[in-house]
């Protein structure tokens, strides 16, 4: 006796062919992981995290606030100016800032070219134009230049600045 197995065209659960539903169900998987809701990428994350940081670190110096300033730096992070100098701790960067505050308003401006992380480290560098407007006598000074930041992720998860140095040719006076 001869059984042919002849499978019918359409499916009960699918009123179309089987060729259409094989289309159909290809196309889905294709598309479910752009339809799907997803975690962000962690680096992409910390990318938005860490330019916002940049971002908070100049409005803090043009707005003159010491202390949030100054909580973006590790206790032993370094600081290095266009001059060679090198200013190490908290508060080494507290005179600092407390000296340039006092003395300047600042118009800095930071244009970041590279914004990148690995692991529990990261770095930004980029290009800075800045305007000192010497307080005492309203006379400015413009500089123009390089910089890099390196953070560095905290065990409590936070990121905070363990380097940074400017290069260029700082103004006349500082």
């Amino acid at each position: 006796m001869n059984v042919h197995s002849t499978l019918p065209a359409k499916s009960p659960l699918f009123p179309c062919s089987r060729r259409a539903t094989a289309a159909f169900l290809a196309f889905a998987t294709l598309l479910a992981p752009a339809l799907s809701p997803t975690t962000a990428d962690p680096q992409a994350s910390t990318i938005v995290t860490l330019a916002k940081i940049r971002q908070a670190w100049v409005y803090d110096l043009r707005t003159k606030q010491l202390e949030p300033i100054l909580k973006f730096y590790a206790p032993d992070a370094v600081f290095l100016q266009p001059n060679g100098e090198r200013i190490t701790g908290s508060a080494a960067l507290r005179t600092l800032f407390q000296t340039i505050m006092a003395t300047f308003h600042s118009d800095l401006t930071l244009h970041s070219q590279n914004l990148e992380t690995s692991g529990d480290l990261a770095y930004d560098s980029g290009d800075f134009q800045e305007t000192l407007t010497t307080i005492a006598t309203g006379a400015k000074l413009t500089s123009k230049g390089s910089y890099i930041i390196i953070f560095k992720r905290q065990p409590n998860g936070s990121w905070q600045i363990v380097q940074q140095a400017f290069t260029g040719t700082p103004p006349p006076g500082t």
